[in-house]
């Protein structure tokens, strides 16, 4: 919830507003899948994943991609998430690599440090929570997320 102050014209009274945030279903772009190394726990659904290795095989050049049920971002993009206190996620360990078509598809392409950001939040009160197994993010967030690229994510106004 945000709070707003703000005068009437003509009656010069003080009214506050409280605006109840916006929050957005996003469908990121996929740009590869697991490699070998990863390990999930398929005993739940969506399945667990205790470790990670992500494998590129594109990238249109969003700061936010999916492998489901794991998302990625940049490491500038986890930076400032962090420095704005955006709440619902945790940064893991993960390996990323790439792996063919990608340096056919993109031969002078360096690829930004990606990170696995966990979503842990509650859908529609943290800024970042899943929600039928679909990424729910805030204004706030979607700002930032937005502020370093997404255009190649389907993102819907819940």
């Amino acid at each position: 919830i945000r709070v707003f102050k703000t005068h009437f014209p003509y009656t010069n009274t003080l009214y506050t507003i409280k605006k109840m945030n916006e929050y957005f279903q996003l469908e990121p772009e996929v740009s590869g899948e697991f490699g070998e190394k990863t390990v999930l726990n398929k005993s739940t659904h969506p399945p667990k994943i205790e470790n990670l290795e992500f494998v590129f095989k594109g990238w249109l050049g969003d700061c936010l991609i999916e492998c489901f049920p794991v998302f990625l971002i940049t490491e500038k993009v986890a930076q400032t998430l962090t420095e704005n206190k955006i709440t619902g996620f945790s940064l893991k360990r993960s390996e990323v690599r790439k792996d063919y078509p990608f340096d056919e598809l993109h031969p002078n392409l360096t690829l930004p440090k990606f990170v696995w950001i966990d979503i842990s939040g509650i859908a529609k009160k943290s800024d970042f929570g899943i929600e039928n197994n679909l990424l729910i993010v805030s204004r706030k967030a979607l700002e930032i997320l937005k502020s370093e690229g997404l255009n190649h994510c389907d993102i819907e106004k819940i």
